[in-house]
C-alpha cells in the first residue's frame, strides 16, 4: 500500500488527478483513524460470523419498519434495504466510499480530534461486481465494490459506492481491506496532519463541499451553520 503526506487541498487534488489516470474507477474514503477497513457489523469482533443475525436484523427491519419504508415491501431487494439501514445507523456489512475525492477529504478532516486523519483511495476496477442485485449479499465469497441505486438523496450528493465485506472462513474473520492480499495492493493511503485539518475544511467549504451540500437536508444545514459560525 502507497502511503503519502498532504497538508492542503492543492496537494491533494494534485495526487488524486494522478491516481486517476491509471484506473477507470478509483474510490475515496475518509475517516479519522488509520486503517481498520472493515464493516461496522465486523469492527467489534472480526472472527464472528454475523450472517444469520444480519438476515434476522433485515427481517425485523421489513416487518418493524414497513410504514416507514414508503413504497417498499417484503419482496424488496435486501441488498437495497442493507443500504438503506447503514445510511440511517444500523451496522452492516457495507463500508461506505465515493467516487468524489473532495467528499473524502472532508468526511476525514471534519472531525473535531486532535489526531491526524487519513483518506483512502482503491483501485476498484478488479473489485467490481455489476451484478450484485441479483446475487444474496450474504453469499458472496470475496468482498466487493458495488454501486448502489440512486435512491435517497445522501448516496447521490455523496457519489456514494460501496465495499460489500464477505466473511472468510479460511481466515475465519472479516478481513480489513488493507491486510487482504487482494485488496492491499491496490490502496493507497493518505495521511492529513491534525495542525491541518481546519485549513483544509475551510478550502473545501470554499469550493462548494461542505456539510451543506454532503447531507443535503435540515441536518446538513443545521451542522453547516453550526460550523461557520462556530456555536
Amino acid at each position: 500500500m502507497n502511503q503519502i503526506k498532504i497538508d492542503s487541498l492543492p496537494k491533494f487534488v494534485s495526487h488524486t488527478d494522478n491516481l486517476d489516470i491509471w484506473t477507470d474507477l478509483m474510490l475515496y474514503r475518509g475517516q479519522p483513524v488509520q486503517g481498520n477497513l472493515l464493516p461496522s457489523i465486523a469492527r467489534r469482533d472480526r472472527k464472528r460470523d454475523t450472517g444469520a443475525k444480519e438476515k434476522k436484523i433485515i427481517r425485523q427491519l421489513q416487518l418493524l419498519g414497513h410504514a416507514m419504508l414508503n413504497s417498499r415491501n417484503d419482496k424488496d431487494n435486501v441488498l437495497d434495504l442493507l443500504v438503506l439501514a447503514q445510511h440511517h445507523g444500523l451496522s452492516t456489512r457495507l463500508l461506505d466510499w465515493t467516487s468524489n475525492p473532495l467528499v473524502a477529504l472532508w468526511f476525514a478532516c471534519s472531525d473535531k480530534s486532535d489526531k491526524d486523519a487519513y483518506v483512502y483511495a482503491l483501485e476498484a476496477d478488479n473489485l467490481l461486481i455489476e451484478d450484485v442485485y441479483d446475487k444474496d449479499p450474504f453469499q458472496t465469497s470475496r468482498t466487493r465494490v458495488f454501486q448502489p441505486r440512486h435512491n435517497n438523496q445522501r448516496i447521490i450528493a455523496q457519489d456514494g459506492w460501496f465495499t460489500l465485506h464477505s466473511y472468510s472462513k479460511s481466515a475465519g474473520a472479516f478481513v480489513p481491506l488493507e491486510d487482504n492480499p487482494r485488496s492491499k495492493p491496490l490502496l493507497t493511503e493518505f495521511q492529513i496532519p491534525a495542525s491541518k485539518k481546519l485549513s483544509i475544511v475551510s478550502s473545501l467549504s470554499n469550493h462548494g463541499i461542505s456539510s451543506r451540500t454532503i447531507f443535503p437536508d435540515l441536518e446538513g444545514l443545521c451542522r453547516y451553520l453550526g460550523w461557520k459560525y462556530d456555536v
